[in-house]
């Protein structure tokens, strides 16, 4: 998309795919982003990657940020052969995913918020063994020698 830019990088765009929150967290921190802090009912699409590895389809994760996906774009989201993966409580995007790449995964959340030491995130420990999965297979073609 010819223009498309982030409100907090180029407020000028004529095309703002990330815009600020539209509905600021009313029990965040003092001074914290707008969406900040534990936030529950991120709903999981039924058949996507997220759902396959939170085996859930309702989460709780943490944020830390002032900008969102603009929901004007959601359309060009998916005709761009995306895939909406969550969504917030009031149905703004929370996550967004390539169907048809081994590996892509956009969040607003931020998952290394939530690993802890011998428990790490969902979307870390299935990132990594996409990672370790490519490398055998590349290996295996003779790719990495």
């Amino acid at each position: 998309m010819k223009d498309a830019d982030s409100a907090e990088n180029n407020p000028n765009s004529k095309n703002i795919v990330i815009s600020p929150v539209s509905c600021a967290i009313s029990n965040r921190a003092e001074n914290a982003p707008k969406l900040s802090g534990k936030i529950p009912e991120i709903r999981i699409r039924p058949g996507s990657y997220l759902q396959r590895f939170y085996k859930k389809d309702v989460v709780t994760e943490e944020f830390f940020c002032n900008y969102e996906v603009n929901p004007e774009f959601e359309g060009a989201i998916i005709e761009a052969g995306f895939a909406i993966a969550a969504r917030g409580e009031k149905g703004e995007i929370r996550a967004i995913e390539a169907p048809k790449h081994k590996f892509f995964i956009a969040t607003l959340f931020q998952p290394q918020l939530s690993s802890k030491p011998g428990k790490p995130h969902p979307i870390i420990l299935e990132f990594l063994r996409a990672a370790a999965k490519w490398k055998t297979e590349k290996a295996e073609d003779g790719v990495l020698e």
